[in-house]
């Protein structure tokens, strides 16, 4: 098991950044997102009926991941008098200006603008206006965002059954999905775009496409197809039999998403969202028309549809303790882990909360300086860190800043992974705890200052349960390695500065005798 080391707490701070979660030292883009650049509201009826159209506005980062923690909106609704009615909640709206104040409380479920747009009373098909979105999200000005809004126009709805129930890794099945152009006017060219969670993949690559890796479980990969057809009012179009979903290895509970536009300026550009994608190639995906009922009786008001399917699978959780050593009086870090051996990612998709727990005990004699972000006491003495969706290769690391507080000869804590319901999934039960082996002295444990500090101790994880790959990162959050000294905080040293953080503990510890066996093998 890997040894804890004793360095000072100040020196820490400044290499490592701190005990709040990995740091992302990469340059986010915060956006305006769900607002398509051309919209289609459905004229009034004769009989004075109006079809609301239903949007929702939020802000998200394209290229970190990274959610605000507040935002506001700004509806420039003046270019939209006469032609369409808007009814943005919850915002203020004074003269031609709708502002929208959104807190984020849970960064799993950021709340969004709820956007109702009719056409309004007098307007006519063809009339069209310009929605202006602004504002700020975290102190940070968010790039302008603008809509074309028509009364009529071209307005595709979608419409499918569900994804078979009996599924199994490794299968394949169609996308049973259409769509229909309930607008006034013609779509001159189609796009669909299609959304895959963490199991899920489309079964081939086509050359009209394409293609899009992501770091989220809920949006794993994403697809653009382009079509060059001609969609006139009330025409119906469907995906043909090798437009198909594959259930991958990581399957789990799965969700697939198709959504469908007109091929309008500006909207690859919206869809893309600011991701890299890759052009597929293969055969072209092409359409098949469908019979068109007169009424479009089975089509409602929305260009998407979604399925959800589950599958029999497992996971495998792993947890890592610590090996600690040191004086009484010191301050240091047990570096606790947990990772999933899959094959399975382990989450609902449409209830993206805590699922599983961490739990800590610590022996008599060692108190708590410092915990992890998401970790908090719980009962009976324990430490509980809620754990949220993990991928199918997550690795979590949890630095517990401890003080021991009296000698103690070989005793133990244990850290150990709950997972009430869920634990039906994971068959392997012997690494779900870990022991935390503490042993502490009235003096500093002596150092041999010639020795080369070993990769991988020092304020990292033991190894009673096994080792988290080198490298390995979690796109749901954990520990991030660096090969950088000070690069992110505590949660994400390597082995590269596990080794650099030994060395100078070595120097400490060891005075001049450390410096010179130093210099020794630097110039060696």
């Amino acid at each position: 098991m890997a040894r804890g080391v004793l360095i000072p707490l100040a020196l820490i701070a400044a290499t490592a950044g701190g005990f709040a979660g990995p740091a992302n030292a990469q340059d986010t883009t915060l956006s305006v997102t769900g607002l398509p650049s051309q919209i289609a509201v459905t004229p009034v009826t004769q009989d004075g009926v109006k079809q609301p159209r239903q949007l929702t506005l939020s802000v998200a980062d394209s290229v970190g991941g990274r959610t605000p923690r507040e935002y506001v909106l700004r509806l420039g609704l003046g270019g939209l008098k006469g032609i369409v009615d808007v009814d943005a909640k919850p915002c203020d709206v004074a003269a031609d200006q709708a502002t929208c104040r959104i807190k984020v409380t849970d960064p799993d479920r950021v709340p969004g603008v709820a956007l109702t747009l009719t056409a309004a009373s007098g307007s006519k098909a063809g009339d069209a206006g310009v929605l202006r979105v602004t504002g700020e999200a975290d102190g940070q000005a968010l790039k302008a965002v603008d809509a074309t809004v028509e009364v009529g126009g071209a307005n595709l709805v979608v419409a499918g059954t569900r994804l078979p129930t009996d599924l199994k890794v490794g299968d394949t099945a169609p996308l049973p999905v259409s769509f229909r152009n309930v607008g006034s006017a013609s779509a001159s060219g189609v796009l669909m775009a299609f959304r895959f969670t963490e199991g899920s993949k489309p079964a081939q690559r086509f050359d009209n496409c394409e293609y899009s890796e992501r770091s989220s479980f809920e949006e794993k990969r994403y697809v653009l197809c382009a079509f060059g057809v001609d969609v006139p009012p009330r025409a119906e179009f469907a995906l043909p039999d090798d437009a198909e979903v594959e259930v991958g290895t990581a399957a789990f509970h799965e969700l697939v998403q198709v959504s469908v536009y007109p091929d309008a300026p500006g909207m690859r550009e919206y869809l893309r969202g600011g991701h890299p994608y890759e052009r597929g190639s293969g055969p072209q995906l092409k359409l098949r028309e469908a019979d068109s009922s007169p009424t479009g009786e089975r089509y409602g008001n929305d260009s998407s549809w979604m399925s959800t399917y589950y599958i029999t699978n497992t996971a495998d959780l792993s947890v890592t303790g610590a090996d600690i050593s040191g004086k009484v009086g010191d301050e240091v870090v047990a570096d606790l882990g947990l990772r999933n051996d899959g094959p399975a990612w382990l989450g609902d998709v449409q209830d993206p909360t805590e699922f599983a727990s961490l739990h800590v005990e610590l022996p008599d004699g060692v108190s708590v300086a410092g915990l992890p972000k998401g970790c908090s006491p719980g009962r009976s003495g324990e430490y509980v860190c809620l754990l949220g969706p993990l991928d199918s290769d997550a690795r979590l690391s949890f630095p517990f800043k401890l003080k021991l507080t009296k000698p103690l000869k070989e005793a133990h804590g244990q850290v150990r992974v709950r997972q009430a319901e869920w634990s039906r999934y994971d068959k392997n039960s012997s690494n779900d705890a870990a022991p935390i082996e503490f042993s502490t002295t009235l003096t500093s444990p002596s150092a041999d200052a010639s020795a080369e500090p070993t990769p991988g101790t020092g304020v990292t994880g033991g190894d009673t349960a096994g080792e988290p790959s080198p490298g390995a990162t979690s796109p749901s959050g954990g520990a991030h390695p660096s090969d950088e000294p000070g690069d992110g905080d505590l949660a994400s040293t390597g082995a590269g500065t596990a080794t650099w953080i030994a060395a100078l503990a070595l120097l400490l510890v060891g005075g001049g005798v450390a410096a010179r066996a130093l210099a020794r093998r630097r110039r060696a």
